[in-house]
This record gives C-alpha cells, structure tokens and sequence, in this order.
C-alpha cells in the first residue's frame, strides 16, 4: 500500500477548483429546497383527517407536529413529517 497521493496545484487554480464547487453545490442544493405544504396535504401525506394535524400542532410539549405558521396558513413539509414519525411523535 502506498502513501496518499499528493499534487502541487497553483493557487489560482485551486481558487477556482472552490469557486467552480460552491457553485454547484449551491446551485444543487436550491434545486433540491423542499416545498412547504398545508394541513391539507400533511393530512393526506399523513393519511389522517386535517384536523388531526392541527391537533397536533397545538400540542405544548415535545409531541407538538413541528410546523411554521403563515397568517392564517399552518405550513409544514413532509420531510418534518416523516422524522415526527419515525421518531413516534417527537420531534
């Protein structure tokens, strides 16, 4: 077995290797954001009634559905939605 390999790479170079990664990382990541959805579609997600959820969300302990609250709108997304369940109701 041999050592790790190692490359002597102009500085320049290694700037816009960083550059050219943030980049895409970047752009990757904003490709993958996650929607937000309603009780609506968390209860079917969920497959309960919407007012389950909102129960849930009214909870005042560690039990609370995790959820963000625009005017009127309960918004969540299905990703909190499967770790409060794979974590049986914890969040």
């Amino acid at each position: 077995m041999t050592g790790p390999l190692a490359i002597q790479l102009p500085e320049e170079l290694l700037d816009e290797i960083a550059r050219r990664a943030a980049a895409r990382v970047a752009s990757s990541s904003a490709e993958k954001s996650e929607p937000w959805i309603d009780a609506d579609e968390a209860a079917r997600h969920l497959g309960c009634k919407r007012q389950r959820i909102y129960d849930l969300t009214y909870r005042k302990d560690e039990t609370q559905l995790p959820h963000r609250k625009e005017g009127g709108r309960l918004l969540t997304k299905r990703s909190w939605l499967d770790r409060y369940v794979e974590q049986g109701g914890r969040w």
